[in-house]
């Protein structure tokens, strides 16, 4: 059975053993209306008896709550994937209870007593409607950051504001920032998870939000056209994250990329939602370098510059130091795949390792990002199989470091080996580690015996 039903049978009876009424609340009901077929895997419950013993008595039951916010009484449980909260009756009644909440889709209660459901502020009204309607003046007021909630159901759920709604985002959108901002910063990156066809930024823009949260968002709409672009850099940026979006959903093919890499999980979001934020935010660095001479526009090293401010807005968002460096490297190594294209004297086995060895760990996010990037600045131009070059040779880069990582990861010869061979100790033997896997990427080392041999004769000094 179905562990948010099977919690609700066994709630039931529980509350034939207190005093007390308890209520389903909230986005379980405004899902199951939308789609009666639907599996919400979150359930919110609202109690208004003596809550520590229906915790208690739940907790005979095997359910294992643990209090989130015990000083207002809301307690947790979480078993694989669901996530069950139950929070003590706030005001004298449901009705006031829900008051409190965000939008009126989400005011909305089943009572277990009669199955009745409660709807004061005409929530299934708004759900027939598409409509998403803050609960009361205050609503936008007491919490700005459902402003930001508020952009995830308008996507998720294909719903717009009413006037009444956008007029008070328009009030306290720029309150949002004082908020703290782990908070801001997860509800952010909730609007980017949920965000399947690359809208989130545009509609975050349009209501004059993303400029609060996101530096350099104004600026960049000022610069940008040059010889390779016909767009503003935030055009650019937003077209860049709509073909990042459309590989994750399959819109777009690479052969040889495993996008299932991506949904490796860095805190509470996976790499797709940092890949994703990083996608938008490559060029971020055009306006503080931005040159114009004559007619000739430049934006010379400015991966770097966005690097660091990348790396600035993270910090003050309070990400963490491996989510930082995440982005980070992303941004400041998104050109280097196109420099490699387009440099048709350099030997590309030479420089694929060169740019493996410097940003392992990142390179397949970097491939994809500057792909995106390449797409999204032939989009607007007239060309004929614009992208058909690039798209080779990414899928031919993803080849070449699969391989590079097979040979990092299956090594020939072990450290102790190296050692023994050398007679030394220290640097010297990661640095001929490092060679021998240089010279194995390049097809200058094949066996074992090959490995051995070129360390005998590198036993005075090793030579890169």
């Amino acid at each position: 059975m179905n562990y948010i039903k099977k919690f609700i049978y066994d709630a039931k009876d529980t509350i034939n053993e207190v005093e007390g009424e308890l209520y389903l609340v909230g986005g379980y009901i405004r899902n199951k209306l939308m789609n009666i077929a639907s599996q919400p895997k979150d359930a919110d419950f609202v109690f208004n008896g003596d809550i520590h013993e229906f915790i208690s008595k739940l907790q005979n039951k095997g359910y294992k709550f643990f209090p989130i916010k015990e000083s207002v009484s809301i307690y947790r449980c979480i078993k694989d994937k669901n996530k069950i909260d139950v929070s003590l009756m706030k005001g004298n009644s449901i009705e006031e209870d829900l008051e409190n909440r965000d939008f009126t889709i989400n005011a909305l209660a089943l009572r277990f007593s009669d199955n009745k459901i409660i709807d004061p502020f005409y929530g299934r009204k708004a759900i027939q409607s598409r409509i998403l309607k803050n609960v009361t003046d205050r609503s936008l007021e007491e919490d700005p950051c459902r402003i930001l909630r508020g952009i995830r159901f308008c996507i998720t759920l294909g719903m717009h504001f009413n006037l009444e709604t956008e007029n008070n985002i328009e009030k306290f959108k720029d309150k949002i920032m004082d908020l703290p901002k782990e908070r801001v910063f997860n509800e952010f990156m909730l609007i980017i998870e949920n965000d399947k066809y690359g809208r989130a930024f545009e509609i975050l823009d349009n209501y004059g939000i993303l400029k609060n949260i996101v530096p350099y968002i104004e600026e960049s709409k000022t610069i940008g056209k040059c010889k390779y672009h016909v767009e503003d850099v935030f055009t650019h940026l937003n077209l860049t994250y709509g073909v990042f979006k459309d590989i994750l959903n399959g819109s777009i093919n690479l052969q040889n990329l495993d996008i299932s890499k991506l949904d490796t999980k860095m805190g509470e979001f996976t790499l797709k939602e940092y890949a994703a934020l990083a996608c938008f935010l490559h060029d971020i660095g055009k306006y503080e370098v931005y040159k114009k001479v004559g007619n000739k526009v430049s934006f010379h090293k400015h991966e770097i510059k966005g690097a660091a401010i990348c790396r600035d807005f993270c910090n003050y968002m309070k990400l963490s130091k491996k989510a930082v460096k995440y982005i980070e490297n992303i941004v400041e190594g998104h050109m280097y795949p196109l420099n490699i294209f387009t440099n048709k004297t350099v030997n590309r086995k030479k420089a694929f390792y060169k740019f493996f060895n410097k940003y392992d760990g990142y390179v397949v996010e970097i491939i994809i990002t500057a792909f995106c990037d390449n797409c999204a600045t032939k989009m607007l131009l007239e060309i004929k199989d614009k992208n058909l070059g690039f798209k080779e040779f990414i899928e031919q880069m993803l080849k070449e470091y699969k391989l590079y990582c097979n040979i990092r990861d299956n090594k020939i010869l072990s450290g102790e080996e190296v050692v023994e061979v050398l007679v030394k100790s220290g640097p010297q033997v990661k640095t001929a580690i490092e060679s021998i896997h240089r010279l194995r990427y390049l097809g200058e080392i094949i066996t074992r015996e090959d490995a051995l041999n070129y360390l005998k004769s590198q036993t005075s000094k090793i030579y890169i």
